[in-house]
């Protein structure tokens, strides 16, 4: 082979590497495009923060620029509440709500509507009002609650809400971790502990530990124990062990008897329900009621007071009227809306059922000059506030100590005593056969989660909660003697679309030129939400350990969350179709635009040249 022809051969391969590199290096499409138009993004928070800088990453590749900001709680959250100077946002929701009416959220008027939703966004000529908010009011009149009809009429919402008006992207909803140590048997993820203790059994001792008729667990300090004033959840905790409910709930949100034996809907809007009989109640803190059992006066004295004087009054917002048929009958009058002259039906009412009972025969000593209602101020109430006690399976030790609360089993309770019918409670499964012995629950009282941790270790701990610490979960699922349980939270975040009339672009009403059956702003709302890579920002930011949400209310409600939910997973060929649609025009193609040609053009021509003038200096050689 001739020089020339070698030198050709060479610089030609050296053309093609090069070309070859810049063709296949990815370079940001932010580097080469100018935006279509620009948003405002706010957050609060470290890893909001970071989640919004790739948000900000990935919408640069379909040509919206995003200027991300950082917020302080206090202003943020007026912001989202009153000023709504944003077009994204993201936050998340959290609560421990088990029903799927999320009024205040996504309506029109509610409070929380930081989305901006209104009724001329989908309005329906037919129905004269939007079709998000006729499912919405729909869905609070079906009857029963549980019914399969009403669960899947909130699949339908579901899917029109997210598909149709699209106010937020879900992003992630995390996890919180329960470890123990191994030799406890028989714990159940799926139930709390009072519902499982009975299953519960020690194989062994572990290191640390003083005997096997206890369990040890802590919690942060709880300030008072009045059910009706739920200031803290550790404050909470204790009352839900010694306190019982009408029904109860389950962690896949099915619903089972408890202080009732029945409840029957005698129309939609009138509930009867039969209590159980011989149900004992624990003896006050001054030994002056030995021997009371639950009835029908325990029923409307509790509602009386969580209405008239509690944190929870809001909530029962519906109850007409509550009437005592006989000592163990009680009738539940509903009425969603005061202002109309017929009773209307409150589907969401029944979850006021799992408030806890308290003692009328204890708590309603004196009255005021009415007769009814309740001498808040009379020493009863101070004593119950620290000293609580009640119906379920344990009792506080009397004896107070502000470093670690004592609970035994109460050996009187009725869910101990085999003549009580408890068949329709899935018993047996459910709570097990309390034949391991045992008998007290020991609450220390430790603040810090790493202090905690540390006490487990050491063995002076059997269980603890320790949240969504991913490093510590690893530890111990490396260690045999641990058991680790994961579990779902009632919280999910989001990126919250200000979709506003006043927000340019993804607020706008106008028709999309690539399809006048949807608006601008929708078009760029789902540009948006299949741009975003919430893969990538998980395996980056939570290694890959977050769950990605697509509903608009809690994963964890699993009954109620529509398996065929419209999901927005990452695809930029559709992000950019929506936003051709939307009128914004072509993109040049991700991974090639007219920079990467300029690149390649110039390298080749370098080579070119160079080839040419080697072969020049060879030829006057």
């Amino acid at each position: 082979m001739s020089r020339k022809k070698e030198i050709i051969k060479v610089s030609m391969v050296f053309v093609l590497i090069f070309t070859g590199f810049f063709v296949g290096t990815p370079i940001t499409i932010e580097a080469r495009t100018e935006p279509f138009f620009t948003l405002i993004a706010k957050t609060s928070g470290p890893n909001n923060f970071d989640i919004l800088n790739f948000i900000t990453q990935h919408l640069a590749r379909i040509g919206i620029k995003v200027i991300p900001q950082h917020v302080e709680w206090a202003p943020f959250f007026n912001e989202l509440l009153y000023f709504h100077n944003y077009d994204l946002c993201h936050v998340g929701w959290v609560g421990g709500e088990g029903d799927p009416d999320w009024t205040g959220v996504y309506n029109e008027n509610g409070t929380l509507n930081i989305s901006g939703y209104d009724i001329s966004m989908d309005w329906d000529e037919e129905l004269g009002t939007g079709l998000n908010e006729w499912y919405m009011k729909q869905g609070r009149l079906i009857m029963p609650p549980h019914s399969e009809e009403r669960v899947q009429h909130y699949w339908a919402w579901e899917q029109h809400l997210m598909d149709n008006i699209l106010p937020m992207l879900p992003t992630f909803t995390p996890e919180v971790f329960t470890v123990m140590w191994s030799n406890l048997k028989g714990y159940d993820i799926s139930d709390d502990l009072k519902t499982t203790w009975g299953k519960l059994s020690w194989d062994g001792m572990h290191q640390g530990q003083v005997n096997t008729s206890e369990i040890v667990i802590s919690e942060k300090p709880w300030i008072q124990l009045n059910p009706l004033f739920d200031f803290t959840l550790s404050s909470a905790r204790i009352p839900n062990k010694v306190m019982d409910s009408l029904v109860t709930q389950d962690r896949d949100l099915n619903f089972y008897p408890h202080l009732v034996k029945s409840w029957e809907f005698l129309n939609d809007t009138h509930l009867r329900i039969e209590l159980r009989q011989n149900i004992k109640w624990q003896t006050d803190p001054e030994g002056l009621f030995p021997n009371e059992y639950f009835n029908a006066d325990d029923v409307l004295f509790s509602y009386y007071v969580y209405e008239d004087n509690s944190d929870y009054s809001h909530t029962l917002f519906c109850l007409e009227d509550i009437k005592k048929v006989d000592q163990y009958t009680v009738d539940f009058f509903i009425d969603q809306d005061p202002s109309t002259p017929e009773n209307e039906p409150f589907a969401p009412f029944f979850r006021s059922l799992l408030l806890q009972m308290v003692p009328e025969h204890y708590l309603n000593q004196s009255q005021l000059a009415d007769g009814k209602t309740p001498d808040y101020a009379h020493n009863s109430w101070t004593t119950f506030a620290t000293q609580c006690f009640g119906t379920s399976l344990f009792e506080m030790d009397p004896l107070y100590n502000p470093i670690e609360t004592n609970l035994f089993l109460f050996e009187d309770c009725w869910l101990l005593d085999p003549s009580i019918d408890k068949s329709n409670m899935d018993f047996d499964r459910r709570f097990g056969n309390f034949s391991s012995g045992i008998n007290k629950l020991k609450i220390r009282t430790i603040t810090d989660t790493m202090a905690a941790i540390l006490e487990l270790k050491l063995g002076n701990l059997d269980v603890i909660n320790f949240g969504g610490n991913l490093g510590q979960r690893d530890e111990f699922l490396a260690n045999p003697n641990f058991s680790v349980f994961e579990e779902i939270q009632y919280f999910y975040s989001f990126l919250g679309y200000n979709m506003r009339v006043n927000r340019p672009h993804i607020g706008s009403r106008e028709p999309a030129p690539g399809n006048p059956n949807i608006t601008v702003g929708l078009a760029v709302r789902k540009a948006i939400s299949y741009a975003i890579d919430r893969q990538e920002i998980n395996n980056v930011l939570f290694g890959g350990e977050r769950i990605i949400q697509h509903y608009p209310i809690y994963h964890r409600m699993v009954k109620w969350c529509d398996p065929n939910i419209i999901r927005y997973n990452h695809n930029l060929d559709l992000a950019r179709e929506y936003m051709r649609i939307a009128g914004f025009g072509e993109l040049p193609p991700y991974g090639l635009d007219g920079w990467e040609i300029t690149g390649i053009v110039l390298v080749s021509a370098i080579f070119v040249g160079i080839i040419v003038f080697t072969l020049y200096r060879t030829k006057k050689k």
